[in-house]
């Protein structure tokens, strides 16, 4: 039996590989965590998953968390900075966590596969024009791993997770909300109504699919992308989803990245900027043609759940 790490195994994309995994008799699951003692630790141990600490800012613990791996999903979350750091200063503290994943994963003699989590180049294929931090900070470190760690690179696969369906139904910059002294509904974002969103279909899912099948994969995977969306879909299908599934009358509203970024600081500011870039790059497939690795070699088409899937699921959380 293989050993698999998995860090963030409590979180949307970590849990949904351990999940995945566990169903697979030749993967031992090790998940890795910041803390142990969590109930979403405690729950994964009884899934007969072995739980370790490790902190992504202490590359000797992540040493150690690796021994003896076959396989290692990384994934780390720019995310939870932002309100102290600033967007600019979480991106700079991605990069530093990666490293140390990274050089501790090189330093892990047993490993055959590294499944990074990362997102396409915003800076790169717009040559500066058009910037997303929490894009661009994990390709900044991906240039660094490929330089600095060059072994480690030649057995990496990139893993690139689309828009989360459940944005809809419980992240306050995509919720749709109710209109005072009516039945209706708005959804206010910065994007035009005919950009297309590239949709990860059911996120929590998809990732655990999509890295088992880079896993069982192997080497075919070394040095490619896999792409998780399920659907490119203009954001005037999200209307006539929701109002086909509550039977509520929806309107979608474009407002200003200023107007964003009133309501929501530095997180409105950086998901505008990434809705941008999405207007003028819809189509992820098309940055690295020759660098993709396709659902159907990596013996998942078909497996996936869809946006309209996902948010028939969701259905009772989007009120």
């Amino acid at each position: 039996m293989s050993i698999v790490a998995v860090l963030g195994a409590t979180g949307a994309q970590g849990g949904s590989v351990v999940n995945e995994l566990l169903q697979d008799p030749k993967w031992k699951v090790r998940g890795i965590t910041r803390s142990v003692h969590s109930e979403k630790a405690k729950q994964l141990a009884q899934k007969r998953v072995d739980v370790v600490s490790a902190d992504v800012n202490d590359e000797s613990s992540l040493v150690k968390a690796f021994e003896g791996v076959i396989a290692i999903f990384a994934v780390t979350i720019y995310w939870d900075s932002v309100a102290t750091l600033g967007r600019d200063g979480a991106g700079a503290e991605e990069v530093e966590q990666l490293k140390n994943i990274a050089n501790a994963a090189s330093k892990t003699p047993t490993l055959k596969h590294f499944v990074l989590s990362a997102l396409p180049p915003a800076g790169k294929v717009s040559s500066g024009k058009l910037k997303v931090l929490h894009f661009d900070y994990k390709q900044k470190a991906i240039d660094w791993i490929a330089q600095n760690t060059p072994d480690l690179w030649s057995k990496t696969t990139e893993f690139w997770p689309g828009w989360y369906t459940s944005n809809l139904a419980y992240s306050p910059f995509m919720k749709f909300m109710p209109v005072p002294g009516s039945q209706g509904y708005a959804l206010a974002i910065p994007s035009s109504p005919s950009a297309l969103l590239p949709i990860a279909g059911d996120l929590q899912t998809n990732c655990g699919i999509v890295v088992r099948g880079i896993l069982n994969t192997g080497a075919k995977a070394y040095g490619k992308v896999a792409i998780c969306i399920t659907d490119y879909r203009p954001m005037t299908d999200l209307i006539a989803e929701f109002e086909k599934l509550t039977g509520k009358p929806a309107a979608y509203l474009e407002i200003s990245d200023k107007d964003m970024r009133k309501f929501w600081g530095d997180f409105g500011a950086e998901f505008a900027s990434q809705l941008r870039w999405s207007e003028s790059y819809p189509n992820w497939h098309d940055l690295v043609a020759g660098r993709v690795i396709s659902m159907s070699e990596l013996g998942v088409e078909g497996k996936l759940v869809n946006f309209e899937q996902a948010l028939e699921a969701l259905k009772d959380k989007l009120l």
